[in-house]
């Protein structure tokens, strides 16, 4: 099978792109500038830029799969989430039906944040924040198409594992001995998903022909408090750590600090006012029963999933 991932060097493409090669297909990366994780791979690398439509054709042409990564997560402007995770995603599935409309099926991966928290697969969507906006804006165009295109979305709620950099930070706290809290609560909820879960549920998108549902929900099927995530780091490395619960106004009030001094150098702030509105919210839940139905699958614990995380950021002197 020939296989196009957009976002082929980001977090969740670039393990994408490691699976497809180990089934042996034919793997097309969809790629803008970094290549970091996709050197010495056998891939054909195309550059391209899904703002830019007339970029798109020479690399959707001929493949069996589209597996759209591509996304932004931090921004200086909150239209930029716009462009690129909104009219860039109309871009691409626009081209696809133009120019490979036979394509065997076009995955979209999303975010639980364009469903918004403590939703249902039925409940209507209900995003906080202008990165959650965007991607349910980007949804929408995708289900446009559906019936002209097999598609499928994917919404992983908060995914971590190898390679990943937002929840480094919470490592690095708890190897100085403290983990903060940043969603002013002590038992505000959220559910995780290990990043291997979600390439072995596009693994399986590429099995079969047909699927019950449109949206998939891919997340542990249990919450975790931030406590309850800051003890098992606690457990797992070993180290006696302080959790402490920083106030909202606090977190907000660094996070506007932090884009203001960023934005001196032209850079998107990691903390900043969208995502805090995500942090501060009470209950991160979803229903990801529909997904461990029709797929057969049950998704890693936090447990073994943070280990496997803590042990590749000490291999690889992330730690």
């Amino acid at each position: 099978m020939k296989i196009l991932i957009t976002g082929a060097n980001g977090f969740i493409g670039s393990h994408i792109v490691e699976k497809f090669i180990q089934k042996g297909h034919q793997v097309r990366c969809l790629v803008h500038k970094n290549v970091t994780w996709l050197k010495n791979k056998p891939v054909e690398l195309f550059y391209g830029n899904i703002t830019q439509p007339d970029t798109l054709v020479q690399a959707i042409e001929g493949v069996d799969f589209v597996f759209h990564c591509a996304a932004v997560l931090r921004v200086l402007k909150p239209e930029e989430y716009y462009k690129i995770n909104h009219i860039g995603t109309k871009n691409l599935v626009e081209a696809v039906y133009k120019y490979n409309p036979d394509i065997r099926r076009f995955v979209y991966i999303s975010s639980q944040a364009a469903m918004g928290p403590i939703k249902g697969e039925n409940e209507k969507e209900c995003p906080v924040s202008d990165y959650g906006r965007s991607k349910l804006l980007g949804e929408k165009e995708v289900l446009s198409f559906k019936d002209k295109l097999a598609v499928t979305i994917l919404r992983p709620a908060a995914v971590y594992g190898p390679r990943d950099t937002d929840l480094l930070p919470f490592f690095k706290f708890a190897e100085k001995g403290i983990f903060p809290i940043l969603s002013g609560k002590k038992n505000s909820f959220i559910q995780m998903v290990f990043v291997k879960d979600v390439v072995e549920i596009c693994d399986m998108l590429t099995q079969k022909e047909k699927f019950q549902k449109d949206i998939y929900f891919l997340a542990e099927n249990r919450a975790y408090t931030w406590q309850e995530i800051g003890k098992t780091i606690e457990r797992i490395s070993q180290k006696n750590i302080k959790i402490f619960v920083v106030p909202a106004w606090t977190v907000k009030t660094i996070a506007l600090a932090s884009e203001l001094f960023m934005r001196l150098k032209n850079k998107p702030s990691k903390l900043n006012r969208d995502k805090v509105k995500e942090f501060t919210q009470e209950c991160w839940v979803s229903d990801p029963s529909n997904t461990e139905k029709d797929f057969g699958f049950k998704f890693t614990d936090l447990e073994t999933g943070i280990k496997i995380t803590y042990n590749w950021y000490k291999e690889n002197t992330w730690l």
